[in-house]
């Protein structure tokens, strides 16, 4: 599996940060995921589900994923639970001194096998680091206003 962590600090309140993180929101930041929709009567909180779509590198993907543990104001964390790819992911925020930080990491490992390990390191994972680090500026621009 292929691994991205990136973080930022962003000169705003947890509060304040932490209700942009979730999937209704996220589509106003990450430009690569192009819908995401909660399918659960529950969003915010562990075992909320969702359908997404991203496209990186040229590629769309759709994919289902769960909350496994939800800690609000904190950390949430997700997998696939179907799709064209397999993942675990997290964000979580930390209060600082500025404001938070906010840190996301993903393992991810594409589908049909060695194709899909070649075109990671040919050009998707690059792609992914850029489209972590230009949404998390983005995620900063928009919470400084």
């Amino acid at each position: 599996m292929a691994k991205i962590e990136k973080s930022i600090e962003i000169e705003a309140p947890v509060e304040e940060v932490w209700p942009v993180v979730h999937w209704d929101r996220v589509t106003e930041w990450m430009d690569f995921i192009k819908n995401a929709e909660y399918t659960s009567e529950k969003h915010h909180e562990k075992g909320a589900t969702a359908h997404v779509i991203s496209e990186v590198a040229g590629q769309e993907t759709e994919f289902d994923t769960e909350y496994t543990d939800y800690v609000e104001n904190e950390r949430k964390s997700w997998r696939t639970t179907g799709g064209d790819m397999t993942a675990f992911g997290e964000v979580s925020v930390e209060p600082t001194e500025e404001g938070t930080k906010v840190n996301l990491s993903m393992d991810y490992e594409l589908p049909y096998s060695i194709l899909g390990k070649i075109m990671d390191k040919l050009k998707v994972s690059k792609e992914m680091e850029k489209e972590y680090e230009t949404a998390l500026e983005k995620l900063k621009d928009m919470l400084e206003q």
